[in-house]
């Protein structure tokens, strides 16, 4: 069985979290009550809008 891995210190990267999740590293309930831990800090987004330029 391999070694538990502190959830709040893995990547931040989907793919890995999966993985991880996959070889029994992280349990799904550690991963959502990490989740649940992160601030909300969507008051800081800033709206892009992007224009095609002509050829």
């Amino acid at each position: 069985m391999p070694n538990k891995v502190n959830v709040e210190s893995i990547s931040h990267d989907k793919r890995i979290i999966a993985r991880k999740i996959l070889q029994g590293e992280i349990s799904e309930k550690d991963l959502q009550a990490t989740l649940k831990k992160l601030p909300d800090v969507s008051e800081n987004a800033e709206e892009v809008t992007l224009e095609e330029k002509e050829k």
